[in-house]
């Protein structure tokens, strides 16, 4: 598959819903202290997209996440999204992370209905949504169970219900699937990829794993070892193949395999 100039592929489009305009982070102060993560950085993507960041460790993909999840304020240049610049967290944004992070002591359904239920909305709607989501993951049948009664692949399905509950515009995955074993994670790779598509929603996905990077995202970003930088962004036509998916027989495929390891070599090339 031929390379895109870089040049070209970090050129703002007009429509585009996410913007990183010159995005910089330093952790610290001083001369002595001050550590920079994060070059300044262009991305710009659409609305639909599931983009997909991939570099060494270190390199600053958690940190460009943070600022898009309003976590961490850039210490240059400017995120927005939909024109709207990000100064904070917001309902817009859901976030999931590598560990579950869910509420002990609360029910699967109350877990998935915290969002909602912290917003204000009618109980009705709040009702309709914890049940919608929940049957969209297949977790409808244990709502009055507690996380400890739940496998590891079903908190993680459960995190994913209750950052969609809130029926954000983006949704933001940092390592989502780390910690699950590789069965458990193709299948929950399967899952979410059945949901961007029923939906139709914008996901930005941080993980190390190529293979999954390749899968799921319609473009995978590759960013360069501390303090990062974007290196290239390289369309996956993965994610929109239509029809039955055979998600072995896709990652056995000539195109696939030359997809991962044009990937793979700029991450080596990075010494990740």
């Amino acid at each position: 598959m031929p390379d895109q100039p870089l040049a070209e592929t970090l050129t703002a489009s007009a429509d585009a819903f996410v913007r990183f305009e010159g995005v910089s982070v330093t952790y610290g102060s001083g001369t002595a202290q001050a550590t920079p993560a994060l070059s300044p950085t262009d991305l710009a993507f659409a609305r639909g997209d599931f983009v997909c960041i991939v570099g060494p460790s270190g390199c600053g993909k958690t940190t460009l996440m943070q600022t898009l999840a309003g976590f961490l304020p850039p210490t240059g240049g400017r995120v927005s999204v939909g024109g709207v610049e990000v100064s904070g967290p917001g309902p817009d944004r859901g976030v999931v992370f590598q560990q579950a992070a869910l509420f002990p002591w609360k029910t699967v359904a109350a877990n998935a209905g915290f969002g909602p239920a912290m917003r204000g909305l009618p109980r009705t709607e709040q009702k309709e949504r914890v049940e919608y989501w929940l049957r969209s993951v297949g977790l409808w049948d244990f709502r009055d169970r507690y996380p400890y009664q739940l496998s590891g692949g079903m908190q993680q399905r459960l995190a994913i219900a209750r950052a969609l509950a809130n029926e954000p515009e983006l949704l933001l995955m940092d390592e989502p699937f780390g910690a699950l074993d590789a069965l458990t994670r193709e299948k929950m790779q399967e899952e979410l990829h059945a949901v961007w598509k029923r939906r139709g929603m914008t996901v930005l996905f941080i993980t190390h794993s190529v293979d999954e990077a390749v899968y799921l995202g319609t473009e995978v970003v590759v960013m360069s070892r501390r303090p990062g930088r974007i290196l290239e962004r390289i369309p996956a036509p993965f994610a929109r193949i239509a029809g039955e998916r055979d998600i072995r027989r896709i990652k056995a495929g000539a195109d696939f395999v030359a997809l991962r390891e044009q990937v793979l070599e700029l991450i080596w090339g990075e010494g990740g």
